[in-house]
C-alpha cells in the first residue's frame, strides 16, 4: 500500500483558494491574497496551476460532480481566450474581470464547484 502524499491537503487547499478567489473575482478577492494585486490572469492561472496538480495527483478522489465543475471552469477559461484571441476582446482588463459577463459566469462556476466539493462558506480553511 503507497502512504498518502503529505502534501495532500496543502494541495486541496490551494485549490479551494483559488476557487474562492475566483468566486469572489469582482474585486473582493484581496483578503484571499493580502499584499499582492491579482490580475484577472493571474486568478487563471492561479487556478489553471492548481486544478492541474489535484487531477493528476487526485482526479481518483474526485466525483463526478467535483470533476465536471472544475472542468466547467477550464472551459470557460479556454473559450474567454479564444474569444480573446479571435474578437481582440480585453476580456483579461480589471474592468471586465468586474463587469463581464463571462467573469459572472466564472464566479458562478466556482461558486458551484466549491459547493461540489464540500467548501461552502462554513468550511473556509
Amino acid at each position: 500500500m503507497t502512504e498518502p502524499d503529505p502534501r495532500r491537503d496543502w494541495h486541496l487547499r490551494q485549490l479551494q483558494r483559488s476557487l474562492r478567489g475566483l468566486a469572489n473575482a469582482d474585486g473582493a478577492q484581496g483578503a484571499l491574497f493580502p499584499g499582492f494585486a491579482r490580475t484577472p490572469s493571474d486568478l487563471a492561472f492561479d487556478f489553471d496551476h492548481w486544478v492541474s496538480v489535484v487531477r493528476s495527483n487526485y482526479d481518483d478522489e474526485l466525483t463526478d460532480a467535483q470533476r465536471s465543475g472544475l472542468a466547467a471552469i477550464e472551459a470557460t477559461f479556454a473559450a474567454m481566450s479564444r474569444e480573446s484571441a479571435d474578437f481582440d476582446l480585453d476580456v483579461w482588463s480589471e474592468p471586465a474581470l468586474r463587469t463581464s459577463e463571462r467573469w459572472a459566469e466564472v464566479r458562478r462556476l466556482a461558486t458551484s464547484a466549491l459547493e461540489a466539493m464540500d467548501w461552502g462558506e462554513e468550511s473556509q480553511s
